[in-house]
């Protein structure tokens, strides 16, 4: 059987219809003509099998990892770096069309991307302690790729995965205190290319971007690609509304150490406490709040200018709807995952209005977007 993808869906995939369902064409780029033996159910849609591609699309080139058909960790290295972000955009464009009824025509502005390697300043890696070997895992399976350089990663990170003895040697204990992951057999470390040299773990350090320092560990989320990280800082600083701001979902208080220094009151709320440890640190002037951003948001929160929300991939959930009742004037939406993102929006349409919509290609080579939306109140 024969098939043309339509277009891509959240996370890069390929898809087309076929017998009045969706149908997923993993690694398929837009407009590519594809064969395939049958197509099976897969969670209310239906996957393509024997899946091969016929003709290629202007925008694919050749990986340069010499291990992209094996390993996991990207999934999208197969087109550059201005149509990796340019194709992002579109997924993001339709995801919040589709959910929301809103023409984005007026607003979506062109999407920021970087160069497309070395970039990556934070990965975790799986380790063999029987085979005293380290990388990354396959695609679809938890098999492990042992690779020595990763295009992606820093020079210091690659490193180490270049001579895993000095990486045994340096991280034993930890190596060996973290155990073995049951569903993969492996030991996972989490590694950061901070200022001073690489954290693992709980290990604290700070790393500078944009002239900011931040107290962090390898264990707690922070933005792996420093390069990108500034355009971020300076569309959400220029997007804040003095006086009051909140930041929720704050992790180490990244959003609120942008604001340190300005005309700001700020309020932070995050739950992890490890997180809020390091963000005191990072931001003193703000006020910070150990608490679940669904709890927070049943209360409450009037008198507030802006509201920062910077939830993980599940979004906001119920807290949108409450958050929308706040009443604010403006909300700045940091999004890691448009399909959630586009659900969320929907519960503000009714007292909001979406001012912007920009998508920044964090993670090319991968399927991942991210997307900052502004909405103004009505």
């Amino acid at each position: 059987m024969r098939t043309r993808c339509e277009g891509l869906l959240t996370g890069a995939v390929g898809f087309a219809h076929y017998d009045g369902k969706l149908l997923l064409l993993p690694g398929l780029l837009p407009g590519e003509e594809a064969e395939f033996s049958t197509a099976i159910p897969h969670k209310g849609r239906l996957a393509a099998k024997d899946l091969v591609r016929l003709t290629s699309s202007d925008v694919r080139i050749t990986p340069s990892c010499p291990y992209s058909s094996v390993c996991g960790g990207c999934g999208f290295d197969y087109v550059g770096p201005e149509a990796s972000a340019r194709l992002k955009s579109a997924i993001v464009r339709e995801n919040i069309e589709s959910r929301t009824g809103c023409d984005l025509s007026p607003v979506i502005q062109e999407p920021i991307w970087a160069e497309g390697e070395g970039y990556r300043s934070r990965c975790r890696i799986h380790v063999s302690l029987k085979d005293r070997k380290l990388g990354f895992l396959s695609k679809r399976s938890n098999e492990l790729v042992a690779i020595d350089h990763c295009p992606l990663l820093t020079e210091r990170l690659n490193g180490l995965l270049a001579q895993p003895k000095e990486l045994f040697r340096r991280f034993q204990s930890q190596l060996f205190s973290k155990g073995v992951n049951r569903k993969t057999g492996f030991v996972e470390l989490e590694l950061f290319d901070a200022d001073d040299g690489v954290l693992i773990g709980d290990e604290e350090g700070v790393v500078t971007v944009g002239g900011r320092a931040f107290h962090l560990t390898a264990s707690v989320f922070f933005q792996s690609n420093l390069r990108l990280l500034p355009r971020l800082f300076s569309i959400v600083e220029d997007s804040v509304v003095p006086r009051r701001v909140m930041d929720l979902y704050s992790g180490v208080g990244t959003f609120s150490t942008v604001l340190e220094g300005g005309a700001y009151e700020v309020v932070a709320v995050e739950r992890d406490r490890a997180c809020l440890a390091l963000a005191r640190k990072n931001a003193p002037s703000a006020r910070f709040f150990t608490d679940d951003v669904s709890l927070w948001a049943r209360k409450d929160r009037g008198g507030v200018d802006t509201v920062i929300v910077d939830p993980p991939r599940t979004g906001l959930g119920d807290a949108a709807t409450l958050i929308a009742s706040w009443s604010a004037g403006r909300v700045v939406y940091v999004s890691c995952n448009s399909q959630s993102l586009a659900w969320d929006l929907k519960a503000f349409m009714g007292k909001y209005t979406i001012s912007s919509v920009r998508v920044l290609d964090f993670y090319p080579g991968s399927g991942h977007e991210e997307t900052v939306v502004v909405l103004d109140r009505r």
